[in-house]
């Protein structure tokens, strides 16, 4: 008999069973079909590119209302994509042979600490962000390849639709194509907003796409070319370096600066700064080498200071 637990779902169902009321997400999980001769079987086919973005399209909608079977599959989907298929389904197997049958005790938190041990991952945030947080991200996707060397600088920005999730961390994939037709998936590791991430790629970049065959929830992405990190870097300055007091921002360039972080050696945030405008005070500063990050509406920069 095929296992179906993964990827084939369930019944929605919100009725009180005479015993104490059920969490939702709960009772999605303990209504799950694993008999594909069962007569309420509801396939859902996430394999399928073209179910993924029906289902996609009805979750961001406006119509649509939280929580429900869909998302639930969708979602079950996107933790697969997430661990990968081998450590997916090592899961899911471990899992119903731990439920033994008994449906009774399946349970959202059973199955994060099932998946948990088999991965030794932590999967709060995930659990958290998806299953019991509402809504959903839009990215925002700035790219630059510099025409000798073909390396690539790409910056992720990320909004939500729902104040429940301050931030979905979540891979996001992207297809970066020329003009010949060549292609290749890049894998951005979120795990903040605005971060930066560079690599080397054969061809030169035509186009860019993000999640071109829907493997998570998202909604109103947009791409938009970005600048030369090199250059940008060489137009924004801190000075004097090294400091005592006072940190000031010199900007030649096009971009906005909006936010400076200043981190320790160890990689604590000491000092934060929104939309600065005057001199940052590092008087609260330590003697020593500092990091610091520099937010612009055109990429993310990293330079050093030292403290005196």
């Amino acid at each position: 008999m095929k296992r179906i637990l993964p990827l084939i779902l369930l019944i929605f169902s919100c009725i009180s069973y005479g015993q104490e009321k059920l969490n939702i997400h709960d009772v999605y999980l303990q209504e799950l079909i694993v008999n594909s001769e069962g007569s309420n079987l509801v396939n859902l086919d996430t394999d399928d590119v073209h179910w993924r973005a029906n289902t996609v399209r009805q979750i961001t909608s406006e119509t649509y209302k939280e929580p429900s079977f869909l998302k639930t599959a969708m979602v079950l989907h996107m933790l697969k994509y997430k661990l990968g298929d081998d450590n997916y389904n090592n899961s899911i197997d471990a899992y119903l042979l731990e439920l033994d049958g008994n449906v009774d005790s399946a349970s959202l938190k059973r199955l994060q600490s099932t998946i948990e041990a088999q991965t030794n991952e932590d999967l709060s945030d995930f659990f958290n962000d998806w299953f019991i947080g509402k809504g959903f991200p839009s990215y925002e996707i700035s790219w630059f390849q510099n025409k000798e060397t073909n390396a690539i600088n790409i910056t992720a920005k990320q909004k939500q639709s729902d104040v429940t999730v301050s931030f979905f961390e979540m891979p996001l994939p992207i297809r970066v194509s020329n003009k010949n037709g060549d292609s290749q998936f890049i894998r951005l590791e979120l795990s903040e907003n605005k971060q930066g991430f560079k690599g080397m790629l054969p061809f030169k970049i035509e186009t860019v796409e993000i999640d071109p065959e829907y493997q998570l929830i998202s909604s109103n992405n947009i791409v938009k070319n970005g600048v030369d990190q090199e250059v940008l870097n060489n137009t924004i300055a801190l000075f004097p370096n090294p400091v005592k007091n006072h940190l000031n921002i010199q900007n030649y360039s096009d971009a906005v600066v909006e936010k400076v972080s200043i981190y320790n050696m160890l990689g604590k945030l000491e000092i934060e700064e929104n939309n600065p405008l005057l001199a940052i005070n590092l008087k609260p500063l330590s003697f020593g080498i500092h990091l610091v990050k520099i937010e612009t509406d055109q990429g993310i920069l990293h330079k050093t200071i030292l403290k005196e």
